[in-house]
């Protein structure tokens, strides 16, 4: 098993064939991955019968909350948590095989996405990520000044230090929404002519109404009308993550893919242009599930052909039927 989740990775990396390549990730996960074989049995879904990309059935978020989710047998490097809001208990939890793994991902993203990690000099804002020391955001963050030579900078409350530490035009400040807003908002503000790259990740739990992304971006403008403004997509239970240049659509890597489904009907897709369910493949999750049906509300751009997508908010009703069945007991 070992050998081929290893020959598995080095083709996700290249990715020239996603069709097939997903295939062959979702039978070595059919077999190796104990949750979700216990889900596509609870579907009645014999992997052997799955030929077709559109058929694959896809594990609901939830499950993470309650379930190991790992393909094959190991102690995890390191266990990511989701944030949760207050008071809460029942986090969801990613067992990372290999931060390396991790590592490797997430800088060839940001790479072909966005630019070179070693130009930039890194700054965190993530206040109520970075006191829990299980945030995959935190921890990619940090890689990230580690390989950009930067020294460790995270901030969490402290503005006024902030400010002093930004380089114009070399510094990218990675925040979560609340804390970048407090930032800008606030008494100790930085100078409006500073010419920065600001990536917003979201989260506003705990700290009122979640606004839409274009009035943070028109926000962040009106405070800093320099800044290049960049948003970033990622959840606890995957592994890659999607960045939107423009602020409106995101871009994934080539092993990662997202569909819209009926949110009744979570085998049927919508029309483009449409809003449905976040159904997301990624590859380079191969340690975990490559297959997860989100909590999120999205739609592919109206655009023939393209593969970005726009993120709309969550899914009130995000139970899915059967996750219960997958609780561990």
């Amino acid at each position: 098993m070992e050998s081929q989740a290893e020959n598995l990775k080095s083709r996700i990396l290249l990715c020239n064939d996603f069709d097939s390549l997903t295939i062959d990730v979702f039978r070595f996960q059919a077999v190796h991955n104990e949750v979700y074989a216990r889900y596509l049995d609870l579907l009645k879904v014999d992997p052997l019968g799955i030929v077709d990309v559109s058929q694959i059935p896809f594990l609901p978020v939830e499950a993470f909350k309650s379930n190991e989710v790992k393909t094959g047998e190991f102690n995890a490097e390191v266990i990511f948590k989701s944030s949760g809001t207050s008071g809460t208990t029942n986090r969801s939890q990613h067992f990372v095989k290999s931060l390396s793994w991790y590592h490797q991902v997430s800088e060839k993203i940001y790479c072909d996405l966005v630019g070179e990690v070693k130009s930039c000099d890194w700054v965190g804002l993530l206040p109520g990520y970075l006191e829990r020391g299980d945030s995959s955001l935190v921890e990619m963050a940090r890689n990230f000044m580690k390989v950009s030579g930067s020294s460790e900078n995270f901030f969490l409350h402290d503005y006024s230090g902030l400010n002093l530490r930004i380089k114009e035009g070399d510094t990218v400040v990675v925040g979560v929404t609340h804390a970048i807003l407090s930032w800008l908002d606030g008494d100790c503000s930085p100078n409006p002519q500073t010419e920065i790259t600001i990536i917003e990740t979201g989260g506003m739990k705990g700290h009122g109404s979640e606004p839409v992304r274009s009035e943070v971006h028109q926000r962040i403008s009106s405070a800093l009308p320099k800044a290049k403004i960049i948003s970033e997509y990622g959840m606890t239970e995957l592994l890659s993550q999607a960045y939107a240049v423009d602020g409106k659509y995101f871009e994934s890597p080539r092993w990662m893919k997202v569909l819209i489904k009926d949110t009744s009907d979570p085998m049927n897709e919508v029309e483009r242009g449409r809003t449905g369910r976040v159904q997301i493949i990624d590859l380079a999750n191969i340690d975990s599930c490559s297959f997860i049906s989100t909590s999120d509300l999205g739609r592919l751009e109206p655009v023939q052909g393209s593969t970005r997508f726009e993120i709309l908010g969550r899914f009130d009703h995000s139970e899915v039927r059967g996750c219960n069945l997958l609780s561990v007991n």
